[in-house]
């Protein structure tokens, strides 16, 4: 790709378990919550690109709206993917509202952001206890939609896909910025996050159209927050302390939080 191939620094860190976000998937989370994102998987592994050619191995998530849970959602595929033994990479493109660094517990100063708009490296933060890397969003810019417009994303893109097996995006909700619109021109797949007695059928209508008229392949949908009175930990209990107001706020130059 251009710039003599991507630039990155890599760090190694801990295990999952040892992540600041608990609701992140382990080997240690309920049965019902595991057999969900398996079932999940499976149904992303058989997925297949808009001209039928070949599996979807590029991936990002949306919601329809703010506060559904696409970010958890997005790591815990990722994470899926990995347990699978699957080199997997998660990246944050929700340049708005970046959730993947506070949850996984990561310092990080330079991501997606600054190998963007030229102004760093992009750091590359590795997994030990599985196949999994995750890049968060850097310093945060004043243009994302540019950004991710850019001949850099998309070279970033296509580099990237020749070095992982799978890549989980996670995007700005669908109905709010166009964002994940842009995006989905660049992967295999789009999956959108709804949330349970919020989102509604009209919003999840608006987000598919969206995608649709991008031009995206739309592979599914995810129902979160889902309260199973046959199951003892609901998607609900182990999910909705991660729920977080929507802001558009932002500065060039603020690192996210």
């Amino acid at each position: 790709m251009s710039r003599q191939e991507m630039q990155t620094r890599r760090t190694d860190r801990g295990t999952i378990s040892q992540a600041a976000g608990h609701a992140l998937l382990t080997n240690d989370s309920p049965f019902a919550i595991k057999e969900a994102y398996v079932k999940l998987r499976t149904g992303l592994l058989f997925c297949m690109t808009k001209d039928g050619k070949r599996q979807c191995k590029t991936f990002a998530v949306t919601s329809a709206n703010p506060g559904d849970g696409k970010s958890v959602t997005s790591a815990n595929i990722a994470i899926s993917f990995a347990m699978l033994g699957k080199k997997t990479l998660l990246i944050d493109c929700d340049m708005r509202k970046p959730m993947q660094r506070k949850m996984w517990g990561i310092e990080s100063k330079h991501g997606i952001c600054d190998f963007l708009a030229n102004i760093g490296d992009c750091e590359v933060f590795t997994e030990k206890s599985l196949p999994l890397s995750v890049i968060c969003t850097g310093t945060l810019a004043p243009n994302p939609s540019e950004l991710l417009s850019s001949e850099n994303m998309k070279s970033f893109i296509e580099y990237l896909s020749s070095q992982y097996e799978y890549i989980i995006i996670d995007t700005p909700p669908i109905n709010t910025v166009a964002d994940a619109q842009i995006v989905s021109t660049l992967v295999d797949g789009m999956i959108v996050v709804t949330k349970s007695g919020k989102t509604s059928s009209d919003e999840l209508k608006y987000a598919i159209e969206a995608i649709n008229q991008a031009g995206g392949n739309m592979c599914g949908t995810v129902l979160n927050c889902v309260n199973l009175k046959s199951l003892k930990s609901s998607y609900r209990y182990k999910y909705s302390k991660y729920g977080y107001k929507y802001s558009y706020k932002y500065s060039y130059g603020k690192n996210s939080k």
